[in-house]
């Protein structure tokens, strides 16, 4: 019987919340962990030095030192960068296993699959839900699917949740595109209704409604309009892979393009300057409110020029 491959260094493209998070849980569970930041901002390096990362010079040595890569990275790079990947795997022939774990639609997950076809390596459709396994002391939960999943699932309980959804690419990221529709779709939908209530004129007697009659959404309203700007520019394209799926399957994808927009309108305001380490929870929500308000406006100064 042949031994079963064993995980021992993983490796992270790009350490950013996400990914410096699992760095550390996995380091924390015993695996090395090495990354590789060529091309990364300098935000990225600091969590990558937080996180303690041996660092690559480059993709090569990356994947002959890795068992596993995980990719986790602003899913309108997911393609690219598993075709950078693939070339060190071809020039290097050495083939780590590769998980994408970017928030991609399956179509795409298919298309970043496609970067490796006729090489040796496996490739594992992923999606991440939860915060990072800091936050979510090891609960985090990445769901997989693909036909060799062996190595991926060696992190089950190392970190965070592996769970296996069968050998179908693509149905990993459709997991994950569903889920987000609802969690980040309704945060779009909530983030509408407080911004036309500040239009309005109407957001105290509103803010009371809600308080009386649907607590659970002010609540939502209060933590979430903060702070979606910090991660607006990552969600706008997440948006749009969420609408595409929908649009596959045959359900409308309005919604989400939607969300898109309003996306787009957080990216706008002075708030998407700031990083989840560096927001303020002490804002006032009317003040939240004004900054989208103010980019509404601005923007559509500039449409009329």
């Amino acid at each position: 019987m042949t031994k079963q491959k064993q995980v021992n260094t993983i490796a992270i493209l790009m350490p950013g919340d996400m990914g410096h998070g699992c760095a550390i849980a996995f380091q924390q569970n015993g695996f090395r962990v090495v990354s590789c930041l060529n091309g990364r901002s300098q935000h990225t390096r600091n969590l990558a030095k937080k996180a303690g990362l041996k660092i690559m010079p480059d993709l090569n040595a990356l994947v002959k030192k890795a068992d596993l890569i995980l990719s986790i990275l602003p899913p309108e790079y997911a393609v690219e960068q598993a075709i950078h990947v693939a070339a060190a795997m071809k020039a290097t022939d050495t083939y780590p296993d590769y998980v994408d774990c970017n928030a991609i639609s399956p179509t795409t997950a298919k298309k970043v699959a496609a970067a490796f076809d006729g090489s040796a390596t496996n490739f594992v459709d992923g999606g991440i839900i939860g915060l990072n396994p800091l936050k979510e002391a090891g609960l985090t939960r990445l769901y997989v699917s693909g036909s060799e999943t062996n190595l991926v699932r060696q992190l089950n309980g190392q970190g965070m949740i592996v769970r296996d959804l069968g050998p179908e690419i693509g149905r990993a990221s459709a997991m994950k595109m569903v889920y987000a529709s609802s969690t980040k779709g309704a945060f779009s939908l909530f983030t509408a209704v407080a911004v036309m209530a500040e239009l309005t004129g109407l957001r105290d007697e509103l803010f009371r409604e809600l308080s009386e009659s649907q607590p659970n959404t002010l609540t939502t309203i209060k933590k979430m309009v903060p702070r979606i700007p910090l991660d607006a520019n990552r969600w706008i394209f997440e948006m749009a892979e969420i609408a595409s799926t929908y649009e596959a399957f045959g359900v409308t994808s309005h919604f989400h393009k939607g969300a898109g927009d309003i996306m787009q309108l957080a990216n706008r305001t002075p708030l998407a300057a700031r990083t989840r380490e560096t927001a303020s929870d002490n804002l006032a929500l009317s003040d939240v409110l004004q900054h989208y308000v103010d980019a509404m406006n601005q923007n559509e100064r500039q449409t009329k020029k």
